[in-house]
């Protein structure tokens, strides 16, 4: 419970400053509008000519893009503005000094307590997409698909933390590297079905670097209907990839001496 209002004092602090920059959010608007459309558009292009994309239909697809960006929006809302700068503020400026020094969690510190709240503007064009693939599908989804859609965004919102601090914890061991370009060009595979990539990219994608869990594994429950064993494995991938994140912080920390040492 204190995690949690620490998370709410620090999202109202940062609307707060967020909206003192109103033309911000006009650019923002308009990038999540244009991101998306192309996007969307691509898929619409594909299905000019074939009627499915993989096993894919257009529903399901339509469906996955908004999945995606629903995760892609609290990402950018809650991780991006802590963890994609960690190395450089976190280690190297010694901005994590300080977080050692408060009474909470270092890593939650480090890993959620700054937001951007604009980015959430993201969810509207996205449940737009999200609702377009459903009302377009042959049969509404069940229950228990929405239900199951709901348990695997969860799983893939934590995985998608726990990769943001595995690679940010990379910066104890070696302050200068940043895979962040390697990490956003991989993570916009998600917005397609793992099922197009040849199988070793498709192994890749689904056990080293779970860009399936992400959207693609939510948006086939959700119309096709839920399958227990893909639901045990998601939630368990992401109890497991937290507990790696924790380990590696916790490794990483006994390592680390201080930024001016």
């Amino acid at each position: 419970m204190k995690l949690l209002r620490l998370l709410g004092a620090s999202f109202s602090m940062s609307l707060r400053r967020s909206v003192a920059f109103r033309i911000n959010l006009v650019f923002d608007v308009l990038l999540a509008f244009a991101g998306l459309g192309t996007a969307v558009a691509a898929v619409l292009l594909v299905f000019t000519q074939a009627d499915t994309l993989a096993g894919w239909s257009k529903a399901e697809s339509l469906v996955l893009i908004g999945t995606y960006q629903l995760i892609t929006a609290l990402r950018g809302t809650f991780i991006d503005p802590n963890l994609s700068w960690f190395p450089e503020t976190g280690v190297r400026n010694g901005k994590l000094d300080g977080y050692l020094l408060q009474p909470a969690s270092s890593l939650f510190l480090a890993s959620l307590s700054l937001s951007s709240p604009l980015a959430l503007i993201q969810l509207v064009p996205g449940l737009g997409v999200l609702g377009w693939g459903i009302v377009s599908a042959e049969r509404p989804p069940s229950v228990a698909g929405l239900l199951g859609w709901l348990l695997l965004v969860a799983a893939a919102l934590v995985v998608t933390w726990a990769l943001s601090v595995l690679l940010a914890c990379l910066a104890f061991w070696a302050s200068k590297l940043q895979l962040d370009v390697f990490y956003h060009s991989a993570w916009q595979l998600g917005r397609y079905p793992t099922d197009i990539f040849s199988r070793p990219l498709r192994l890749l994608l689904t056990y080293v670097f779970p860009m399936a869990l992400i959207a693609s594994v939510p948006s086939a429950t959700l119309l096709r209907g839920p399958r227990w064993e893909v639901m045990v494995g998601g939630v368990a991938a992401a109890g497991f990839a937290a507990l790696l994140a924790v380990t590696a912080w916790s490794a990483g920390l006994r390592r680390y001496t201080g930024a001016t040492s």
